[in-house]
């Protein structure tokens, strides 16, 4: 079983572009909304800080280089830090009044109608990057899905009526199980550990027991599948999987950057639970096949 799991990983990693390419579209189409939205942000904001400063002599060209310096001067090996700091409001509140602060004399006149305008702008921002999350969830979903029926018509391929069984299965046993954790969690102050081992430990056993009644009901003893010893190789298969797949994201993290690594990540690690998932299936499929 174990051979056969980290095979499987490995031959499905072939359909590695198949989520990365949903993520990608799902990227493009937030990005597709945001940069236009805060475009019009960035130019609102500059316009209301000109209207606010439009008693004074600043020269605004002047202002603007301070302001670029400023952002150039973040830690940019860090890209999401960065842009988290440049987006706080507490970040442009300073660096907006430092900037002024070299053309004024004060800028306390300011501070309140500066307030309002970076609320305003960061709202916006807020709102634009909420826009570039929902359409990554939409592709990160999509791509899952996709491929995970890609993956299944390798490892663990059944009927429509097998499919509504399997759910149906599922769904009642991971309904007590969830009841089981959280019973035990409500009546005893270490139940939370105890209910992580249980469900370590069940999940194998469901994953087994599920298969055994999708794929070999009557046609093998389910005293043949259902074992301690097969619940215990399944989480070892399973994490063997799950180790490979956290050493590869590290690598490519390590050799590339941040970025990559998270998109990488996600790809591989996707991919990693869609087996994961579908392991206990595949073995079962393969006695099954074996027997006939």
């Amino acid at each position: 079983m174990i051979k056969q799991g980290i095979i499987n990983y490995f031959k499905n990693l072939k359909y590695f572009f198949t989520p990365l390419g949903t993520l990608a579209l799902g990227l493009i189409f937030g990005m597709s909304a945001f940069i236009p939205g805060v475009i019009s942000s960035v130019s609102k904001f500059s316009n209301e800080v000109q209207t606010i400063l439009s008693d004074t002599s600043i020269d605004f060209s002047a202002l603007k280089d301070s302001v670029l310096s400023a952002i150039r001067s973040l830690d940019w090996g860090d890209p999401w830090g960065a842009v988290r700091t440049m987006t706080s409001s507490e970040w442009l509140m300073n660096t907006l009044s430092g900037c002024v602060s070299s053309f004024v004399e004060s800028t306390d006149v300011y501070a309140l109608q500066f307030s309002a305008a970076i609320t305003a702008f960061t709202s916006e921002l807020a709102a634009y990057v909420s826009i570039v999350i929902v359409f990554l969830m939409l592709g990160l979903i999509g791509g899952f899905f996709l491929t995970k029926w890609l993956v299944r018509r390798n490892m663990a391929k059944r009927s429509l009526w097998k499919y509504f069984l399997h759910s149906f299965v599922d769904s009642i046993l991971s309904a007590t199980l969830v009841s089981l954790c959280a019973w035990l969690i409500a009546i005893w102050k270490p139940g939370a550990l105890i209910s992580t081992i249980v469900s370590i430990s069940l999940f194998g056993f469901i994953s087994l027991l599920e298969a055994y009644i999708v794929h070999a009901w009557k046609k093998v003893e389910m005293k043949e599948i259902v074992t301690a010893k097969n619940v215990f190789i399944l989480f070892a298969t399973n994490l063997i999987i799950f180790l490979i797949s956290v050493v590869m994201v590290s690598l490519v993290t390590a050799l590339t950057n941040a970025i990559v690594g998270v998109f990488i990540g996600i790809v591989l690690m996707e991919i990693a639970f869609i087996v994961i998932g579908l392991n206990a299936e595949a073995y079962v499929k393969g006695v099954v096949e074996g027997r006939a």
